[in-house]
């Protein structure tokens, strides 16, 4: 008994030694980092992410854990970044350093994720952006950043898309457009490229009008928006905001012809909709990052299943953020199955070679995970819903569109609802 335990002492250490390890050994967990906004104004959508990557976490261990890495278990360690860029950044270090995570995923704020990304790229660590969307993320020559989601540049083209076919449906459609955003990265950058869409396009921009973060009165800016009567409105705002202007919009009852345009954010937050009258958003446009109205038809048991796990502990179905936690957790399974190894580097030159065209890495909605050079995805997309009797119904692009969906374009004046 003595000279077996000898032996197998022994042959540990030449395993350490040589860096192998003997078939019998227990696989290390894979350890993943998450900076995200887990308290402050972001802490909701926060929390359904890191709520739908634990899901995913516990299907994927469940079934056996990353085959290549001997059944090993992904173990997600999570990192509060309070949506404060200094403290994503210290985050980011503290994971690497203290915690050695193989690879990261954050921060969802465009300001956080910029900053504490490049963080990342200093230390050749791969970061998989969740939720930000500012361009230049993906547009600095970085080799450890990827991001499976949107861009600005997509969220804005969506938007006028979906007006321009609206129009094209029925023949009736805004000649102006209206922009009020939240006055960081995100809103600055979506604002950006709707004014160079609208220019492109033949839409006037009636207003021009940004907010700082964590409003407490937005009478001032509404009088704006009235007096410049744009005929479509574009929201860009965190749920806070989005919340009070969603209040103060429906107690001055604004008439906009063809519509208020949120491009997700606090408008693809539950919380948002807990916190509002149904009335106060009915007929919304929202950009959304995942087809909404999905589970309606959806028959994948996995997905069935993780909506399960997920309503048991939010007490909703799946939203964007809670999809986008599941979908970064499924990438980052098959990008180490590839791997088939915990180093750094190759994890990075997995992500790199990635292209995925089925299975729950595209849980959101889109068709094909591929990055290009700068480690977008150009295949990213979401879909455009509009809230239609209580429901939000997707009803762009119309291949998602349901076939009893109808769109209410124009929509009605407040004196009509």
């Amino acid at each position: 008994m003595i000279r077996q335990i000898v032996s197998g002492t022994l042959a540990l250490a030449v395993a350490s030694v040589f860096g192998l390890a003997p078939a019998w050994a227990e696989p290390q967990d894979v350890m993943v980092g998450f900076v995200l906004p887990l308290s402050g104004g972001s802490a909701t959508i926060g929390n359904q992410t890191r709520l739908g990557a634990q899901v995913a976490a516990e299907q994927i261990n469940a079934a056996g854990g990353i085959a290549s890495l001997g059944g090993a278990k992904l173990k997600l360690i999570f990192a509060d970044s309070q949506s404060k860029p200094d403290i994503g950044a210290s985050e980011t270090e503290r994971l690497i350093q203290r915690e050695n995570v193989s690879l990261l995923v954050g921060a969802y704020n465009s300001a956080v994720t910029f900053p504490a990304s490049e963080v990342a790229e200093r230390y050749k660590t791969p970061w998989i952006v969740t939720g930000a969307v500012k361009d230049e993320i993906t547009e600095r020559g970085f080799k450890y950043v990827f991001r499976p989601n949107n861009k600005a540049t997509y969220d804005a083209r969506e938007q006028l898309d979906a007006m321009d076919l609206l129009k094209k449906e029925t023949g009736k459609g805004p000649a102006s457009i209206g922009l009020f955003y939240e006055g960081t990265d995100w809103g600055r950058s979506h604002a950006a490229n709707i004014k160079k869409f609208a220019r492109e396009r033949g839409y006037a921009i009636s207003l021009d009008e940004s907010f700082p973060p964590n409003q407490v009165d937005f009478t001032a800016q509404l009088l704006k928006i009235r007096a410049s009567k744009p005929e479509a409105l574009i929201v860009v705002a965190y749920t806070p905001d989005h919340l009070l202007f969603t209040r103060q919009y429906f107690e001055n009852k604004i008439n906009i012809p063809f519509g208020i345009h949120s491009v997700g954010g606090g408008s693809e937050d539950p919380s948002f909709y807990k916190a509002v009258p149904q009335k106060a958003v009915d007929y919304l446009f929202v950009q959304e990052d995942w087809q909404i109205d999905r589970l309606k038809t959806d028959t994948d048991p996995r997905v069935l299943d993780a909506n399960t796990r997920f309503k048991a502990q939010a007490g909703y179905d799946i939203n964007s953020y809670g999809a986008q936690g599941i979908s970064n957790v499924y990438l980052i399974k098959d990008v180490l199955e590839r791997a088939a190894s915990t180093d750094r580097d190759k994890i990075r030159d997995a992500l790199a070679a990635t292209d995925i065209t089925s299975g729950m890495p595209l849980i959101v909605g889109y068709q094909r995970i591929k990055f290009d050079e700068q480690g977008q995805n150009t295949f990213g997309h979401g879909v455009i819903s509009e809230n239609i009797g209580g429901e939000r119904r997707t009803i762009w692009p119309s291949a998602n569109r349901a076939p009893d969906t109808k769109p209410v374009w124009p929509v009605p004046d407040w004196s009509a609802r």
